[in-house]
């Protein structure tokens, strides 16, 4: 029978964003710890506040599970002769502590052997805690490691206290200078007495009574049921962000909801304005009324009870206020001048320190949209759309708002070229160009804020191929994984026909970089955009279809993407196993490196290889045409597909391939080179499960 353990690393205010990364790798961490260790448990549970890390594993074994071992020892007939062991064997015995009881005899490769059967007992699980502790420790990675005092040890923030407990017996352990103990810490809105917890079991209760909830579910819908309960009796409809709970839950403790309030005339505020604000800057939860529109109240969570509740709305009132007369002087300040004056500023903003200026992006930005609208064979007035656009698009960087608000870049944009009597849709096009922002985010609704959107990656990533700026690890301080992902998100889903890599080297071009960077740069930006481009893929198709599909080239996107729809489509078919196998089979006897010669009529002999010829030119003039434009599906309709499949089985159960004539062979090799390769238009078939 098992006991809970708990183990509470307490530490200074951890960020939000690093508890969950935590979480995972505890959790994971612990289950395999103890696996390894033959430790039985019922469940790990890790707990979290901005505080603590707790690991609360319930009925964990007292000891290790006994293991039984197998040594082997001397040959069997220098250890057992005439039916008796010999001293041979009860030397072997005796260095093992054992009888010869235990020994057995078995056969082996190299002849029979003695071998001693010993069972091994398991070390108590008392014994073996502290090693779990301190190697889970240093085992979790954090966005960003800190080391604090003169301890050599890093976490994400440093570590105050420890609580380790197996049932109600202490585990004696040491991490950073600090020793554990049965003592937590309560909230730091209570007087700073230490709390006791005399077992596992209790931890729970203990933590509630002293006003910390320490099971972020627990806590979670105690945030979701305070503000419902307020927005209900305020006939109020909630509206946020569902990252806004997720930061909001790891900042508290034991979270108390209020209802404040700001000035109405903060309305006449960009709705984004106001929201941005109140999610971003003050973690609040806004409010709006049945209609709709937004309200001027909002919800802030407390970290402590409801004492002295007024004073706490009031302080939190007085920061939103200072927050919100700023944005109304920046907006203000902002409006009295068109979008076009803030491209004045461009020039004395850094896009990247070696890579020039924000006015200097804009221009390579404009040469790339040129040739991109050139590719796609825009209309006259679509470009000039486009040249205003690219005017204008990184403008709102000059303003105060986007000074002070960075997210709002683009979405001020568009409001400040509303209101400066732009024509639509440039203020759309302006407004849209950043999404998606993240993998999730929505698309463009104007295909050419998707062609800018395009274009001003393009632009970004070259650079930063170019100075080899790649990610290393969880680290991406540049945020290369953002916006390739966004890149590719606008290129599968926009079924724009452009060619990525030839974008790249055009992009390559127009930075003029000289002899100073190397082209092959775009060689190694093209292998991380493959692997950004698979992971993104292996969640929506299945890993043999993403790697056939990847493997014939990713440069245009619309063809990939057309190629994962065709062939997820085509695998419902009784035709596709048949010709899977088919080309399998013709895959494998073509050598690597053969180069196809034109196939001679004249040295088809057999039937079947002047059959599976007049099937390869049917295929090619009926259907050839449309491949290469891409238009797939023709396949799907296709019903010559089950005839070519037994064609080909016809033709390597019939016809000699590597014929002893080499002309007779070399023309055979073509003849299976070619149907490789209109295939391969398609996909790599080899790779298909």
């Amino acid at each position: 029978m098992g006991k809970n353990f708990l183990l509470e690393i307490g530490t200074e205010e951890m960020p939000a964003h690093f508890i969950d990364p935590a979480i995972r790798q505890m959790y994971d961490f612990s289950l395999e710890y103890f696996k390894n260790k033959k430790i039985s448990l019922e469940s790990v549970k890790i707990w979290a506040t901005p505080r603590r890390l707790v690991v609360y594993i319930e009925n964990l074994g007292e000891k290790q599970e006994a293991q039984e071992e197998e040594i082997r020892g001397p040959a069997a007939h220098i250890g057992y002769k005439d039916g008796m062991w010999t001293e041979v064997a009860k030397r072997f015995v005796e260095q093992y502590g054992a009888s010869l009881e235990d020994l057995h005899i078995e056969e082996t490769p190299k002849g029979k052997y003695i071998f001693l059967r010993k069972v091994k007992e398991g070390m108590n699980t008392l014994e073996i805690l502290p090693d779990y502790i301190t190697s889970l420790l240093k085992s979790i990675r954090f966005p960003k490691m800190m080391k604090w005092g003169d301890v050599d040890f890093y976490f994400g923030r440093p570590i105050r206290w420890i609580v380790a407990l197996y049932g109600d017996t202490e585990i004696e352990v040491e991490i950073a200078g600090v020793k554990s103990s049965r003592y937590s810490r309560p909230p730091r809105f209570l007087p700073q007495i230490p709390i006791e917890i005399r077992d596992a079991d209790s931890y729970l209760n203990v933590m509630r009574e002293n006003y910390i909830i320490v099971d972020q579910e627990e806590r979670k819908n105690e945030i979701l049921k305070q503000i419902n309960k307020i927005a209900n009796e305020n006939s109020f409809i909630l509206d946020y962000e569902d990252d806004l709970l997720k930061e909001v839950n790891y900042l508290v403790e034991y979270p108390t909801a209020l209802l404040g309030e700001f000035d109405k005339k903060y309305l006449a505020l960009p709705e984004v304005v106001l929201i941005i604000t109140m999610e971003k800057k003050q973690r609040y939860f806004p409010l709006r009324d049945a209609d709709g529109n937004l309200t001027n109240k909002f919800i802030v969570i407390r970290n402590g009870t409801d004492n002295y509740k007024d004073i706490v709305i009031q302080g939190n009132e007085k920061v939103l206020k200072a927050r919100l007369s700023d944005a109304e002087y920046y907006y203000h300040e902002d409006t009295k001048h068109p979008l076009e004056k803030y491209t004045e500023k461009l020039s004395g903003i850094i896009f990247q320190e070696q890579l020039g200026t924000i006015k200097d992006k804009v221009e390579r930005v404009r040469i790339l949209v040129r040739e991109i609208a050139n590719i796609l064979g825009l209309s006259s007035e679509e470009n000039k759309i486009l040249e205003r656009s690219v005017n204008l698009y990184k403008a709102d960087l000059g303003t105060l708002m986007v000074s002070e608000y960075p997210e709002l870049h683009g979405i001020m944009g568009r409001i400040y070229a509303k209101i400066s009597g732009e024509k639509d849709p440039i203020p759309e096009v302006i407004g849209e160009y950043i999404y998606p922002r993240t993998l999730d985010d929505r698309l463009p609704s104007n295909f050419l804020a998707s062609i800018l959107g395009i274009a001003d990656r393009i632009d970004s990533l070259t650079g930063y191929f170019a100075l080899d700026l790649f990610p290393t690890g969880s680290e991406d301080p540049i945020g290369l994984r953002r916006i390739s992902g966004g890149l590719l998100r606008l290129l599968l889903e926009s079924s724009l026909k452009l060619n990525l890599r030839n974008l790249f080297v055009k992009s390559f071009e127009i930075y003029n970089f000289g002899e100073k960077y190397p082209l092959s740069q775009i060689d190694k930006g093209m292998g991380f955009i493959g692997q950004r481009l698979r992971n993104l893929l292996l969640d929506r198709y299945s890993i043999d279809i993403v790697d056939a599909v990847m493997e014939v080239g990713y440069d245009e996107m619309w063809r990939l993407k057309r190629r994962l729809d065709f062939i997820s489509k085509f695998k419902e078919k009784e035709s596709y196993e048949k010709l899977k196998k088919a080309l399998n089979r013709l895959y494998r006897i073509l050598p690597k490196d053969f180069t196809p010669k034109e196939v001679s009529e004249n040295l088809l002999s057999s039937p079947f290889e002047k059959k599976l010829y007049e099937d390869y030119l049917k295929i090619k003039n009926e259907i050839f045409n449309d491949i290469l434009e891409g238009n797939y599906e023709v396949l799907l309709s296709y019903d010559f597909l089950n005839e070519f499949s037994d064609d080909i089985e016809k033709f390597f159960d019939n016809v000699l391939v590597m014929s002893p004539n080499e002309d007779e062979r070399i023309n055979r090799l073509s003849l299976l080179s070619l149907i490789k390769l209109l295939f391969w238009e398609i996909l790599d078939w080899s790779r298909l499960s």
